[in-house]
């Protein structure tokens, strides 16, 4: 009995079973197959409607999807950075559009959140300015974000901060979910696709390897080498706590950020075993195929992990904000992409996307839909690209904290302060889009897809 206390043993085997009921209703319910909507976001949405936030059906532990999450990126990172990265000449292109789009989204929801907040707060009531922050804190940040600032603003004046916080990452898994998968649909109707099959795909295919015997299976040893990277990025991680014990908000700030530290270890251990001539230890269709589940298994606990809180008094302007939103992302996504990304464009703007309104695994979990083994250049160029967003991204953080000081005396003047400075940095961010990261005004300017 024992053995299965903690919950973990049971929660691992109910995402197993609700990955597999995911799949059978695939193949048995014809317009579901038809939509295309990965089977890992129809097992999160299983676990969701089914776990302990809802219905209370299946005994599904919180804490332990929160963990498979928080780790589970960490070696989605670490495996895409181990791999041989695509040949392309426009592959470094792709890493730096999506350091500069993913903040760029984020900013763009702040603005009109604010904007929103503005309008509602001077036409109905006054509402805490930290509503609208909810929209690029759930949509861009994801779940454990906008619940850990929106129970902290509840002592600042905001009410329900967290409960809103969990919604609007809530619609935001639905905004990826629902408009995601018929943009592909659209995408192959417009000859928007870039074909993954072929030599771009299996340019790094290495001979099946067996295993020696009395060895490791090659599969065990991809698994082997994620996780001495892992352990390596663990170990680097305790050692810098160690040096600022006198500062936890720096340690946790650390932790946060383990998943990019396990990715730029990968990428010097690869370097590292290139230069020493032993790249066989690392064989990039195993990795790859560890890749695809890391992002299953990561999907289906995000989707599921999300609380549900029917807080009744705020129905409407979670629909009103997440609305707009989600509309003016999936716009901005397609117009950005198709003028800054030279190589597969419309994949990368499905990732940018989904990662936009949930987090970068539902973005590739979209992405699985027409890469399903990860193998393109896109997967690379948005796990590089959103490390390198990390600090384009932290002044972010900084300016969401202007307009909940002091409220409501300080509204609406904080709110504005905020809001210019929002400006302001999406103009540096634009600025520096376009001249260090290749972004391209193509014409018409209207067009969604212009020809290049």
């Amino acid at each position: 009995m024992k053995f299965w206390e903690g919950g973990a043993p049971l929660s691992l085997i109910l995402l197993a079973t609700l990955l597999s009921v995911a799949a059978i209703l695939r193949r048995v319910i014809p317009g579901l197959n038809r939509l295309k909507i990965p089977d890992s976001m129809v097992a999160g949405l299983i676990g969701l409607a089914l776990g302990p936030s809802a219905l209370g059906w299946l005994p599904i532990n919180q804490e332990v999807l929160e963990k498979v999450v928080y780790h589970g990126l960490a070696v989605l990172f670490i495996a895409v950075s181990l791999q041989s990265p695509a040949k392309g000449k426009n592959s470094a292109a792709g890493v730096k559009s999506m350091a500069f789009g993913i903040p760029m989204m984020a900013v763009l929801q702040g603005m009109l959140g604010l904007v929103l907040v503005l309008i509602w707060s001077a036409s109905v009531e006054m509402i805490h300015p930290g509503v609208g922050l909810m929209l690029p804190l759930g949509f861009s940040q994801g779940p454990g974000q906008a619940l850990a600032m929106g129970s902290a603003w509840e002592e600042l004046g905001m009410v329900d901060g967290g409960q809103l916080g969990l919604i609007m990452a809530a619609m935001g898994f639905l905004w990826c979910v629902v408009v995601g998968v018929p943009l592909v649909g659209l995408a192959r109707r417009r000859g928007w696709l870039t074909e993954v099959s072929g030599e771009a795909a299996h340019e790094n295919e290495q001979v099946r390897k067996v295993s020696a015997p009395g060895g490791l299976e090659p599969l065990t040893g991809q698994l082997a080498a994620v996780a001495v990277v892992y352990l390596g990025a663990w170990g680097l991680i305790q050692l810098s706590t160690s040096a600022l014990a006198d500062n936890p908000q720096a340690v946790a700030t650390l932790y946060g950020f383990h998943f990019i530290i396990g990715a730029l270890m990968a990428i010097a251990a690869r370097k590292l075993l290139h230069k020493v001539g032993q790249d066989e230890l690392l064989d990039t269709p195993l990795l790859a195929r560890i890749s695809a589940l890391t992002v299953d298994l990561v999907t289906v606990s995000a989707i599921a992990a999300v609380q549900i809180a029917v807080v009744k008094d705020w129905w409407f302007v979670v629909l009103l904000f997440t609305g707009l939103g989600g509309g003016i992302t999936m716009v901005l996504c397609l117009w950005l992409s198709r003028r800054a990304f030279p190589e597969a464009s419309f994949e990368h703007a499905l990732v940018l996307f989904g990662a936009a309104t949930g987090t970068l695994a539902t973005g590739l979990a979209l992405l699985r839909i027409l890469d399903p083994e990860l193998r393109g250049p896109v997967p690379s160029s948005a796990v590089l690209g959103a490390a390198a967003a990390l600090p384009l991204s932290a002044p972010l953080l900084v300016v969401l904290q202007i307009p909940a000081g002091g409220w409501p005396g300080s509204y609406p003047d904080r709110t504005l302060m905020a809001l210019g400075a929002l400006f302001i940095y999406f103009l540096a961010l634009a600025l520096g889009w376009r001249f260090l990261g290749g972004l391209r005004l193509h014409k018409p300017i209207f067009s969604f897809w212009p020809s290049r």
